[in-house]
């Protein structure tokens, strides 16, 4: 079984289900695996994170073990250097570690879990050095497995939820300038078999949810807002496991986003979101997979414009799913995609800039492997790197909608999912024949939708929140008037509006209802240019809770009016 470090009772006997697994269909696949040193370190790996860190525009590498970890610089050319030094080669029995600029300075910083002993939040100072800077709830000394980043408050840095292993998780609350709060009640504290974690808005409301992998029932906690989480229970989406890893992704390029679950020794699930908190369990063909599986990760190899899944199981045969549409997906499973070690954590990365995407497999005991996708489909690609402005800069929760021809695509920044690892931070659309993205749109933590129109395919290409054109940028005066929509929207109680003023001037910003009624002020008043924030507690002016409906705010200043919709849920 996987090196979880702690008895699984559910596990008993499982590997026994994984001899009925049917035999994988060869099909069209092209990978290289690597295995030289230190990309093959045959550690007791746990997960592998790709993330930047050295802003050189290439994804490094950090690797998880029961033992010391390792940090691996990409140095282009297909070549890697470990450059591993105090504080990052922790020597404790290491789970998930993630990246993320949670200080907001313009470089990734990287949290580590570990199983037993203090996490570690490791700062990012520039040129190669980290500084251990864990304080307050951050070095949770329990029993750690996995974390994953995102900002759940929408209020422009990114926070961390911490799994533990029958000891009740945590949500670190980041609150500037180095501080995190323990933020952690209600279902927020479950204490199951925990392993792994994810965040996705699978509402699409303009929050963060969040999906917590068990071996027993998972649990989804959607994001009401104010602090506020709700367990949607149901057999569907709690699905009973034993549960090791998940990931969410658009599978059917629908609008909405769909959760894979990998379980050990019994079918794992590929559940498609209906809408309106329903979701479906397909187990289908090769997505009911019954090998021992643990990491999970989707991404469009082969460029055709639907996302695959990979799939690592622990002993047994690993699977490369190919997305064919409809629900179909056709298992690969040839050498070296096939491969049979104890794999725990994958993690996708378009390592060396070609276009499309390669593949990190840690395994327990036995060599690690990079797989380089040499497939050259001929499909088209785009890849984006965003950079948050009033976001966070990491960008993590940002969505991207790509729209070719009749179809449109979305996938969002992750601060982490499946098995304890991450996938790169950058964004790989395939595109397929198109040659021409019609219009890219992003929506960002704040609020603010960008568009982008007519993008040739085949390209890397920076996007800076607010359309800014050099990283260094941050609003000026130059801005134009302009009132984002709504976050989270809709909202089943707190909410907040951003305003841009490019100079000084009187603002009002009230909330009416379909009638025409006025419902609340929210400002009337003088402010300074400058993007502003004005939260609202779905309240009216008497203080008391207003019913679910439409709802519209009104924004007035310099002479110009602009409306938002809210949509209030109860």
């Amino acid at each position: 079984m996987p090196p979880q470090r702690a008895a699984q009772p559910t596990l008993i006997c499982l590997a026994i289900l994984a001899a009925f697994a049917g035999s994988p269909s060869v099909s069209r696949a092209q990978f290289t695996a690597i295995t030289k040193n230190p990309l093959g370190d045959n550690g007791s790996g746990f997960g592998a994170a790709w993330g930047d860190y050295d802003g050189d525009g290439d994804q490094d590498l950090y690797v998880t073990n029961d033992g010391p970890n390792l940090l691996i610089r990409n140095e282009g050319g297909g070549n890697f250097t470990d450059v591993t030094s105090p504080p990052l080669d922790n020597g404790d029995n290491g789970g998930a570690a993630v990246w993320a600029d949670y200080d907001n300075d313009g470089d990734l910083d990287l949290y580590l879990v570990n199983y037993g002993t203090a996490n570690k939040l490791f700062r990012n100072d520039g040129a190669g050095v980290f500084t251990d800077v864990t304080s307050g709830p951050l070095g949770d000394t329990s029993a750690g497995q996995g974390a994953a980043w995102a900002d759940y408050d929408l209020d422009g840095d990114v926070d961390l939820y911490l799994v533990n292993y029958l000891v009740p998780n945590k949500l670190f609350r980041n609150d500037g300038g180095g501080v995190f709060t323990d933020a952690t009640s209600g279902p927020l504290a479950d204490a199951g078999w925990g392993l792994a974690v994810a965040w996705g808005d699978y509402d699409n409301d303009g929050d963060p949810d969040l999906y917590i992998t068990n071996d027993g029932p998972n649990r989804l906690l959607r994001n009401d807002g104010g602090g506020v989480f709700t367990r949607i229970a149901g057999l569907q989406i709690e699905d009973g496991g034993p549960g090791q890893g998940a990931a969410w992704a658009d599978y059917d390029n629908d609008g909405d986003l769909d959760l894979y679950v990998a379980n050990y020794g019994t079918a794992n699930k590929l559940i498609r979101n209906d809408g309106g908190d329903k979701f479906t369990q397909i187990t289908t063909g090769a997505l009911g997979d019954l090998g021992n599986s643990t990491g999970v990760a989707w991404g469009d190899y082969d460029n055709d414009g639907d996302l695959d899944i990979y799939l690592a199981n622990y002993g047994t045969a690993n699977r490369l799913l190919r997305n064919d549409g409809g629900d179909v997906f056709t298992a690969i499973a040839d050498a070296p995609l096939g491969d049979t070690g104890n794999g725990t954590g994958v993690a996708w990365c378009d390592y060396d800039r070609d276009g499309d995407l390669d593949l990190y497999l840690v395994n327990d005991g036995q060599p690690n492997v990079l797989l380089r996708n040499d497939l050259a489909s001929g499909n088209h690609w785009l890849e984006f790197d965003l950079v948050g402005v009033l976001s966070n800069r990491s960008a993590i929760g940002a969505r991207v909608r790509v729209v070719a021809g009749s179809v449109s695509r979305i996938q969002e920044v992750s601060g982490g999912s499946g098995y304890m690892s991450q996938n790169s931070l950058t964004l790989e659309f395939g595109l397929g024949a198109a040659t021409v993205a019609d219009s890219v749109i992003v929506t960002w933590p704040s609020g603010i939708v960008d568009t982008h129109l007519a993008l040739g395919a085949d390209q890397s290409l920076t996007l800076v929140e607010l359309n800014l054109t050099a990283v260094g940028e941050s609003p000026s005066p130059g801005i134009a008037l302009a009132l984002a929509a709504p976050r989270p929207n809709p909202s089943r109680g707190a909410t907040r509006f951003r305003f841009a003023l490019p100079r000084a001037g009187h603002v009002s910003l009230t909330i009416y209802d379909v009638q025409g009624r006025r419902v609340a002020t929210l400002a009337d008043e003088t402010r300074i240019a400058g993007w502003h924030t004005v939260p609202w507690e779905g309240r009216n002016a008497l203080g008391a809770r207003v019913a679910a409906g439409i709802y519209f705010a009104k924004f007035e200043a310099l002479g110009e009016v602009r409306r938002q919709r809210l949509i209030v849920v109860r």
